[in-house]
């Protein structure tokens, strides 16, 4: 009987790194390494997303996402996962309104929402900062 070939990556396919930011209750980003193509412009956010289940989420959404894309989007080769959180206040979770509100500020600035997502939570107005919002999400946008 013939051995079979054995493959392996020569760089790694998937780094995590500590972060101060890192908790059970947060909000993630996932960002691919070109610019995806919206209704009025273009930015490298793929999904943004909230942790329900604990901080492996991030990791398994972003290889569960990763598998999609690569097959639907050409060019995309790597996706970063960018952690955003808040303080936290009595009886509100506040990283899922946070969650909804980035994808409110996502959606005006780009009328569509990101590539990953299909469901668009309920914005709570007031909460944030709508300048500090629109900062995030303009970091994953052409300079």
């Amino acid at each position: 009987m013939r051995k079979l070939k054995i493959k392996s990556s020569k760089a790694a396919l998937l780094t995590l790194t500590r972060s101060p930011l890192w908790s059970d209750k947060m909000v993630y980003i996932l960002a691919a390494n070109k610019y995806l193509r919206y209704e009025n412009g273009r930015s490298r956010i793929l999904y943004i997303g909230t942790t329900k289940r604990g901080a492996a989420r991030p990791a398994d959404s972003a290889v569960r996402k990763a598998s999609q894309v690569f097959y639907k989007l050409h060019g995309v080769r790597t996706i970063d996962v960018h952690l955003a959180t808040c303080g936290p206040r009595q009886a509100m979770p506040t990283w899922r309104r946070l969650e909804s509100s980035l994808l409110e500020v996502f959606r005006n600035m780009y009328f569509e929402l990101p590539k990953g997502n299909k469901v668009r939570p309920k914005a709570v107005d007031g909460l944030f900062s709508n300048k500090a919002l629109q900062k995030i999400i303009a970091r994953f946008a052409p300079k």
